[in-house]
């Protein structure tokens, strides 16, 4: 039971973490799991599509801020799936007079336990800090709570947090309850089962080294000891591969048969394995990597419900609390820096932006192009939203078809 469940989370969190991280680093089911959402949320990198009436500035804020996006996006999801949440922090630096006007804008991943989550106080007035996360009085976040280092950072500096304005901090996490202040980690629902998983298979893999040593095992039936005795008078009882003991007369051999129950055991692994990817949200396929009982038809349907859920994720997460925010502050610092106008309108024109994600592979691309093209003519869809699905920017690729000959001599009617 769970009765307040804000309380439970910020009590749960910093263990969670650290098992977290720990199975991601030592488990491979863990890392596996860690690097599938990676790959589902950031993939190759997500397009920006800056919606200027210049096309050259659109070209340059698009390629000017993807550039800025690559190193930092890996690692923001990264610690959201591996520690429930992500921060970033961004500055700007200015320039000396007389050099380069533009700002040298920048953004910086931290570690989830620098912002200070033992520091929780009443502030009076209604304002509040919750594990590190300032409130004021209208539940707003005002500020965070950040340590000059991680924890455990080598050499660190040991101090008071600092607080810094909510303006410079991005916050990404999945919010469970209302009113939840920090994130939990993703593999939180699966911890106990991915040790119970790493008993299961060490049980048996001593099981199978057991097996392995095929020793026989003599039952004398005059009560003695003969054939096993050792140099030093005591009994030889030990187990070798292959090895046999001489049989006094009326001797039995019995063989012990540790692997009975090998096959259960091997299925009820894989059912672990499958509550696990349930407890990810991911497929057991996505899992394990194994393959062998999938066809095209439950591989499709398994990849539909899994791309709604990555599609959401990708939509609530790292677009609106993650990618969006940081093109409006990074706009904001280049019209401070006075790299064009500061008026309501010009600074409308640069913040606009569309954001692609990563497109999906299919299955059977053959048949997807084929569904996708009968919608397109039966006016199902837009070759716009088509391109997009496919993590592309449709005015990016009518310019590469217009330059490309080949493409435009073959190009299918109606499309």
């Amino acid at each position: 039971m769970m009765n307040a469940p804000q309380a439970s989370i910020l009590a749960a969190r910093a263990p969670a973490k650290a098992r977290a991280a720990a199975l991601s680093m030592n488990n491979p089911t863990a890392a596996r799991i860690v690097e599938t959402w990676l790959a589902a949320l950031a993939g190759k990198g997500w397009q920006a599509l800056s919606q200027h009436s210049d096309p050259a500035i659109r070209r340059a804020l698009n390629n000017e801020f993807e550039g800025q996006m690559l190193a930092l996006l890996p690692v923001a999801v990264r610690a959201l799936v591996r520690d429930g949440e992500a921060f970033v922090r961004t500055f700007t630096v200015s320039g000396d007079p007389g050099e380069d006007r533009r700002a040298a804008f920048g953004s910086l991943a931290l570690p989830a336990d620098q912002i200070d989550p033992s520091l929780t106080r009443d502030l009076g007035d209604g304002g509040r800090i919750v594990a590190g996360v300032e409130f004021d009085a209208s539940d707003r976040i005002v500020a965070y709570h950040i340590l000059p280092d991680a924890p455990g950072t080598p050499f660190g500096l040991i101090g008071q947090a600092v607080r810094v304005p909510s303006r410079e901090v991005l916050h990404v996490f999945d919010q469970l309850f209302p009113g939840q202040v920090r994130g939990i980690s993703w593999l939180a629902p699966v911890l106990l089962k991915l040790a119970d998983f790493d008993a299961a298979s060490d049980a048996m893999l001593m099981t199978l080294k057991v097996q392995s040593l095929m020793t026989g095992f003599v039952r004398d039936a005059e009560g003695g000891t003969a054939g096993f005795e050792s140099t030093d008078g005591s009994v030889n009882v030990s187990l070798e591969p292959g090895a046999m003991r001489v049989l006094p007369y009326g001797s039995e051999v019995e063989f012990s048969q540790p692997g009975q129950g090998l096959s259960q055991a091997v299925e009820f692994v894989k059912g672990q394995q499958r509550e696990i990817a349930v407890g990810v949200g991911l497929t057991y396929e996505q899992v394990t990597g194994d393959l062998s009982g999938t066809n095209y038809s439950s591989a499709r349907v398994g990849l539909l419900e899994f791309r709604r859920r990555a599609e959401m994720l990708q939509k609530t997460l790292i677009e609106a609390q993650l990618l969006r925010p940081l093109w409006r502050r990074w706009i904001d610092a280049k019209a401070l820096a006075g790299e064009f106008g500061t008026s309501e309108s010009e600074l409308a024109d640069y913040r606009a932006v569309k954001f692609v994600a990563p497109g999906w592979q299919w299955v059977d691309p053959l048949k997807e192009a084929n569904s996708d093209i009968r919608a397109i003519e039966a006016g199902l869809k837009s070759r716009a939203e088509v391109v997009a699905g496919r993590g592309r920017d449709i005015e990016e690729l009518d310019e590469e078809i217009a330059a490309d000959t080949f493409a435009r001599a073959t190009k299918p009617t109606g499309v």
